[in-house]
């Protein structure tokens, strides 16, 4: 039968085995979509909002999605945006 001591013990045991184990990550990096006049903070917590399993990050990059108009520019899927020619 388990008692609390054994309960106790055990649950000691898996946090230390997790302090041990967070030793040896790498550091996380998070990228966040902003708005070149959008708070960072707010842009951080609507990306944690999103997505909880970032919280806890080492660096933050923000990517930057709008011109100095305020007007979204789609992104390519390279990143870069597209030219045409005339």
């Amino acid at each position: 039968m388990v008692n609390a001591s054994l309960i106790n013990r055990l649950s000691q045991a898996v946090d230390l085995i997790e302090q041990r184990s967070q030793q040896n990550r790498p550091w996380k990096i998070v990228t966040v979509r902003r708005g070149l006049k959008e708070d960072p903070d707010t842009a951080r917590d609507r990306h944690f909002a999103a997505h909880p399993e970032d919280r806890g990050a080492n660096i933050v990059i923000f990517d930057f999605y709008e011109n100095e108009d305020g007007r979204r520019e789609p992104r390519s899927p390279t990143g870069w945006a597209s030219v045409r020619g005339t």
